[in-house]
């Protein structure tokens, strides 16, 4: 089984903005550094130019305005998350509790948390799926990874084949051009090149 992610999130402790307007969308330039540039649900990456990147609070502000425990503009309480899932999860809370996130079958983790990992895996083509009755619920019930699978995996493939190519071009950097060396890296390049290429085609007339 592949991990649903290669490093979990950190949020930073003293975040650089402090809105005092309930502005929350001024941190997001602190959520998407924290995040890796990563959606903290479906880990999506924000670089392909696929949809809108948000600012969610991870407990839905909809069930905690009114009672006024946690601020809007509470920094440990706002994820880096792509508009889908964002849109999907919405105002769901089903433990009606602000200190209780799930009740171990249906509700959510941080995904600050580590052990968000623990409840998804990811297929060799690169599908989320679930491990426990809580993962199950997230997917299913909350973010609905289901429909738009294809898209999941067209971007964690495309994001593989990203780090590849980055890493093959540091890898052609120091060699000369008539050398063997740098001929044999420049044709992975192009194979990897074309393969991202063809995923991206893809993803483009995916949401034309």
């Amino acid at each position: 089984m592949i991990p649903l992610r290669d490093t979990t999130p950190t949020r930073r402790k003293t975040p650089t903005h402090s809105p005092t307007d309930d502005d929350w969308t001024k941190h997001k330039s602190d959520l998407k550094e924290d995040f890796n540039s990563y959606c903290g649900y479906c880990h999506s990456y924000d670089g392909h130019r696929h949809t809108y990147f948000e600012v969610d609070h991870f407990i839905p502000k909809s069930f905690f305005k009114d009672l006024g425990n946690i601020s809007l503009t509470e920094y440990s309480n706002l994820v880096y998350s792509c508009k889908f899932c964002n849109n999907k999860k919405l105002s769901k809370w089903p433990t009606k509790s602000e200190t209780i996130h799930n009740d171990g079958k249906i509700g959510f983790i941080d995904p600050c948390n580590p052990e968000f990992d623990t409840h998804f895996y990811r297929t060799p083509n690169g599908a989320i799926r679930w491990k426990t009755d809580l993962g199950k619920w997230m997917f299913q019930e909350a973010f609905r990874f289901d429909e738009r699978e294809r898209s999941i995996i067209v971007l964690w493939n495309m994001d593989r084949l990203r780090k590849i190519i980055d890493a093959l071009i540091l890898l052609l950097e120091p060699h000369a051009e008539t050398s063997d060396e740098y001929k044999t890296i420049k044709e992975k390049l192009g194979t990897y090149t074309l393969e991202y290429y063809l995923f991206h085609r893809e993803l483009i007339a995916f949401y034309a």
